[in-house]
């Protein structure tokens, strides 16, 4: 059996990012600036986990894929890809309109919590598929 790097390392950013969304509700409960800062401070945090996850994800793939495994768990892989690398992309849009910002543009608030559905799902997706193997 492969030991694989990459699940040690994902729950990083996704509980980053879930963390962040909370952040976010809160800042527009009570419009205080410090919620805005941390959610961002985490934002950025998780978009560094999720480089790390993305490299790991590819180690252990290339590996598995060496070693044989079914292409029915990659076929199912590619769903949860998806998930992730469109949170992760949500968040690095979300990380680059808040750059040197006071201001909280609303569209980054919207895409906060569409990356955090998209990266919730993509962790549930994840666990289904660990479990499977």
């Amino acid at each position: 059996m492969l030991f694989l790097y990459h699940p040690l390392i994902v729950h990083f950013p996704v509980a980053l990012w879930l963390t962040s969304a909370l952040f976010e509700l809160l800042y527009l409960a009570r419009r205080e600036p410090l919620y805005a800062t941390v959610s961002r401070l985490l934002v950025g945090l998780g978009l560094l986990g999720a480089a790390a996850s993305i490299a790991s994800g590819f180690l252990d793939l290339n590996r598995q894929v060496a070693a044989g495994v079914g292409s029915g768990i990659l076929l199912q892989h590619r769903l949860h890809s998806l998930l992730a690398y469109g949170a992760t992309a949500a968040y690095l849009a979300v990380f680059l309109g808040r750059w040197r910002r006071t201001a909280v543009p609303a569209w980054t608030t919207v895409l906060s919590l569409v990356g955090a559905a998209a990266i919730a799902a993509a962790g549930f997706s994840g666990g289904e598929l660990r479990r499977v193997m």
